[in-house]
């Protein structure tokens, strides 16, 4: 008898184990999974020099082309979808190649609902749809070490493509600052964390605004004694989509970033404030960025022009940037300074299909604080020149 029950036992675990295998490779069949990523390094000589001081050089691996700090980055992208409306994504970044573990810019599972109109997601959150989207600026208030829940509303009755929503979301400064020691948290407290957003795209333009409100609970190192509120943030994105129909390849957008909206402290709030004008023919790419930022009590405007011309059918792309900084105000960096930094960048680059190899020189010339330790008598001034050989692969 117990051989019986033990056979039957087996059968069912095997049955179970097959039927269980038949689902997977079932959801697998109708799911769609892509990988993509990058993997950018190189070799990368600098030079500081300060004035009345003897130069400082140095060899070392590194990429300047967005690859963090490191010596490069490894950055894995997976995108999962089981055709049902579930799915996840994830990105892995590998910046600091002696670290044992990775980073996780963002993980998270979503969920479609209502004929996609209503998307749910949960986990480390990123890929926002009220993001600034970039170049250069890449901002997104709901990523937050503790993760959260973003619901997005996207109505199919409204012309054009309207997506709203908010994010449950988490501290996101020292949590043992601005707070009495040993008082409770609450749900107000964490719900004072949440993050609106809206985007709308037409035909003729796109917008896209987020804002993250603040709770006192968490505080910034500057505001630890103050209470810990005014640390509200704000990142908006605008585009327009009219020129590029009259002349192809003719774009104008502004992105920026405010933190600090609601702060009484000047000290506080930081506000920065881009505008691109872009002409991409396939012969070139010319592009200006003006901006304007805001610090404590002084205000930087700069303009940055550059222009790259495309040889054999973009094989070859060999072109120049330039950037022009004045900063004013009562807290400008040197009351002597004729401009905040000068920076010029040449660059020489080979386009392969998933991959390139690129060479770029920089010289960047730039004010600095009176007390930033140069010898007595000396102009606070600071010269850095750098190569970078970098080579870049997509995959």
């Amino acid at each position: 008898m117990r051989n019986n029950k033990l056979e039957i036992s087996r059968s069912f675990i095997k049955a179970l184990l097959v039927i269980t295998l038949g689902i997977a490779l079932t959801t697998v069949a109708f799911a769609q999974i892509s990988f993509s990523g990058e993997a950018k390094s190189g070799i990368l000589w600098t030079q500081v020099q300060q004035e009345g001081m003897d130069p400082e050089a140095e060899v070392n691996l590194g990429n300047k082309d967005d690859a963090g700090n490191g010596r490069g980055r490894f950055r894995l992208n997976i995108d999962y979808d089981n055709s049902i409306g579930f799915g996840m994504r994830v990105r892995i970044n590998w910046e600091t190649w002696t670290d044992a573990a990775p980073v996780w810019p963002y993980a998270f599972g979503y969920g479609n609902f209502f004929d996609n109109q209503m998307t749910v997601s949960v986990g480390k959150l990123g890929g926002s749809p009220w993001g600034t989207g970039g170049p250069e600026m890449w901002k997104e208030l709901e990523a937050a070490s503790g993760g959260g829940m973003r619901v997005e509303w996207k109505p199919s009755f409204v012309p054009g493509q309207l997506n709203i929503g908010f994010v449950l979301s988490y501290f996101n400064s020292d949590r043992d600052q601005g707070w009495t020691q040993g008082k409770p948290i609450s749900l107000l407290n964490i719900l004072k964390e949440s993050v609106l957003g809206v985007s709308y795209t037409h035909d003729l333009f796109h917008v896209r605004i987020a804002y993250r409100f603040d709770d006192e609970y968490d505080a910034t190192q500057e505001n630890k004694n103050r209470g810990g509120l005014g640390e509200d943030e704000l990142v908006y994105r605008i585009e327009e989509r009219v020129l590029n129909k009259i002349l192809p390849g003719f774009q104008i957008w502004a992105l920026g970033y405010w933190f600090g909206v609601t702060s009484e402290y000047e000290e506080m709030k930081l506000f920065q404030n881009w505008l691109f004008i872009q002409y991409a023919p396939p012969q070139f790419t010319a592009q200006v960025r003006i901006g304007y930022d805001f610090i404590e009590s002084r205000s930087d405007f700069y303009i940055k022009p550059s222009f790259y011309w495309n040889f054999f059918n973009k094989l070859l792309t060999v072109g120049m940037s330039f950037q022009y900084c004045q900063d004013f105000g009562d807290g400008k960096i040197y009351e002597g300074s004729p401009y905040r930094y000068l920076e010029l960048e040449p660059k020489i680059q080979l386009n392969f299909t998933s991959s390139y190899i690129a060479f770029a020189y920089n010289f960047k010339q730039e004010y600095l604080h009176p007390w930033s330790g140069l010898k007595p008598g000396s102009e606070p001034l600071k010269q850095t020149q750098w190569m970078n050989l970098r080579f870049c692969i997509y995959f």
